[in-house]
């Protein structure tokens, strides 16, 4: 046999193209011999944690080999290019790790196994391929709305806003994708331009802002959230829609306005009234119990007035008769002299000095 070519798949030598039997030019220093080693089995290829992940996930391949001449080296290649990673190992298998896969990752991976003899390298059959696919999974965003002091938020199906009203739409998301940025569409594809999402921690979040809202602005909204990775544009679904309508203002509302405005002033009147009315009822109060007790208090004065009175006169009269006659003379002149005193006097200053009381 000469010119055999053996691909190394085949079970017998026979089976290897050649000349043909007996066709050859051969010498002895051409002889060659073989050690046969049974079938040699592929090696077998797995992607952890599957074919399609993340872009920036952990990635293990593993190749695995069934035979009994363990000691010996894995490839790993890819058809692609000419990347190759190669392991030593005593056992029957070998993992090939990716931290933080990314598009160069992609591909069709292969595994190749050889074992080295003192005189001799035995090479076993190329394993089949496995695709490596690196995707973009973004989230679907969420739409929603916010009461003017964000204390509130409602996600409705469609809205009523009055014309020149602001107005606004907030947009979030949860993603592991820095930099994403998010559109806002509009009936008939209408978009807007993108706006930078803030960042918190992994949710994003902005605001699409409508200052004076107008009939242009009404239509079926929805938001889409994108990351550029690699000088590739990514995009999500879109989220839930939301239908704007936009209403002129009504005079209903002017005089709803007017009509709660007077309400308001006649109720500060009617308190008003009520607590004048409440203090002047107090008032009367305090003067009829000044009423009530104002004749004892008027009786016991008289009766303290005229007492003192009497003692006054007693006194004076004892004064008189223990003077001598000449004094008597003198005094009687001296009191002819001055008016003499109202005998009332007493009384009417003792009247004067009760409190006055009205009735």
């Amino acid at each position: 046999m000469d010119n055999v070519e053996c691909a190394g798949e085949e079970t017998a030598i026979t089976h290897c193209p050649h000349n043909g039997y007996g066709r050859n030019d051969c010498g002895h220093g051409e002889d060659a011999g073989v050690i046969c080693l049974g079938a040699l089995q592929k090696p077998q290829i797995t992607l952890i944690p599957a074919p399609e992940v993340n872009w920036g996930d952990k990635v293990e391949i593993t190749c695995n080999i069934q035979t009994e001449k363990l000691g010996g080296t894995f490839f790993l290649k890819r058809i692609q290019d000419s990347f190759k990673m190669e392991k030593f190992t005593e056992n029957e298998a070998a993992t090939f790790i990716f931290h933080s896969v990314d598009f160069n990752q992609k591909g069709s991976y292969f595994c190749e196994y050889q074992k080295k003899l003192p005189n001799q390298v035995i090479y076993f059959p190329q394993g089949e391929t496995a695709e490596l696919s690196i995707i973009v999974k973004l989230d679907k965003p969420t739409l929603f709305l916010s009461s003017p002091h964000a204390m509130v938020v409602y996600s409705p199906d469609k809205i009523s806003v009055t014309r020149g009203s602001s107005f606004s739409i907030k947009c979030s998301t949860h993603s592991i994708y820095p930099g994403g940025f998010f559109y806002l569409t509009k009936t008939h594809n209408n978009v807007t331009e993108p706006v930078s999402a803030f960042d918190h921690s992994i949710h994003y979040l902005t605001t699409f802002e409508f200052p004076a809202i107008d009939y242009k602005n009404q239509g079926d909204y929805r938001c889409i959230y994108g990351v550029n990775m690699s000088s590739m544009s990514f995009y999500s679904v879109p989220s839930k829609s939301i239908q704007v309508y936009v209403v002129a203002a009504s005079y209903s509302s002017v005089a709803t306005g007017w009509v709660v405005g007077l309400l308001s002033v006649l109720l500060v009147g009617v308190l008003g009234y009520l607590m004048w009315r409440k203090r002047r009822r107090v008032a009367g109060n305090m003067v009829q119990f000044s009423n009530r007790f104002g004749g004892a208090l008027k009786d016991d004065l008289d009766d303290r007035c005229k007492g003192a009175l009497y003692e006054s006169a007693r006194n004076t009269q004892e004064n008189e008769q223990k003077h001598s006659p000449g004094q008597d003379e003198n005094n009687a002149d001296i009191d002819n002299s001055v008016e003499s005193i109202p005998e009332d006097l007493a009384e009417r200053v003792c009247y004067e000095r009760e409190p006055l009381v009205f009735p």
